[in-house]
């Protein structure tokens, strides 16, 4: 029986452009590569679950504009359950402008959150949660998010969370009730107040009771153990587009724990998971299998 994911958070239609290297201001110019797709944190995370095999739902609003309609219709390409999310009718996705650079891979994101409305608190049903094997959750529908925490941690369902901007005080307050707290280290430095990486874990554990975990793109991932910190290097690879590498790697470690992994095997299929994905121009344009993931470690460790 396939494992039951409920996600809620951000839902973005991303427009992916790679720029020529020579730009006419005020003029028509044709470029190599534009891409219409699903993006954000949530929503990336429920599609790679969603693509290894569990099975996924998205709670959110919905309204009926054309944005709508395609941050839906890429939700439900990837086989998201869709039924749970709840019509507003002044509601549009999150949308992003990716710039992608063509030469080494980083994009740099305009994004506008216009019209968009975020889950609230009185909007939560704890009946989503029945029978539920985990919840995913981001910083961004914050308030309708940490109600869902509550709910999880009531009826004893297990929760990630991919938290990277807010208020601080809802932050602390979300990683209070978390179990599996993924966050980039400039939001974990931001939160614990400090630079440096074994006090941002000393100030982030006197706040969670959870699994911690830091990363931090190319240069990899740390967890907090009681025995120490582990640390999780990033994989070789041919960098294309690091959009959606974050996202992806959160939902490959969701996956990765929803099978029964341990914390270092949970890491390390998420690295690689992420890697792959960093090879293609979008987060949703390839979503490696599980023995895709298998063979790419496998590849790696040859190559060493």
């Amino acid at each position: 029986m396939k494992a039951k994911v409920i996600v809620s958070g951000l839902n973005v239609v991303d427009l992916l452009v790679t720029l020529p290297n020579e730009i006419k201001l005020g003029g028509k110019q044709q470029v190599d590569h534009l891409v219409i797709q699903g993006g954000a944190p949530a929503g990336n995370a429920a599609c790679v679950m969603s693509t290894l095999g569990a099975a996924t739902s998205f709670v959110g609003y919905v309204g009926q504009s054309t944005l709508n309609k395609i941050a839906i219709s890429e939700l439900e390409r990837c086989a998201v359950d869709t039924s749970l999310m709840i019509l507003n009718e002044n509601h549009d996705p999150a949308v992003a402008l990716v710039e992608v650079n063509a030469q080494n891979g980083e994009r740099t994101v305009f994004y506008s959150l216009n019209n968009y409305q975020a889950l609230e608190q009185e909007d939560v049903n704890e009946q989503w949660l029945a029978n539920v094997d985990l919840l995913f959750v981001d910083g961004y529908d914050i308030d309708g998010n940490i109600e869902l925490l509550k709910c999880a941690k009531k009826l004893g369902v297990t929760s990630v969370l991919d938290i990277e901007a807010g208020e601080r005080s809802k932050l602390t307050e979300m990683l209070s009730l978390g179990q599996h707290c993924i966050l980039p280290l400039e939001c974990a430095q931001f939160i614990a107040q400090s630079d440096d990486l074994n006090q941002c874990f000393d100030r982030l554990a006197t706040m969670s009771q959870g699994q911690l975990i830091i990363t931090d793109g190319a240069n990899g991932s740390w967890a907090l153990t009681a025995t120490g910190i582990v640390h999780q290097s990033a994989f070789n690879t041919t960098v294309v587009d690091t959009t959606g590498c974050g996202d992806s790697f959160h939902g490959a470690y969701s996956y990765a724990l929803l099978n029964g992994k341990k914390l270092e095997q949970r890491m390390q299929f998420a690295s690689a998971y992420a890697a792959i994905v960093a090879q293609y121009l979008g987060g949703r344009t390839f979503h490696p299998s599980e023995n895709d993931v298998y063979n790419f470690i496998q590849s790696q460790s040859l190559g060493n």
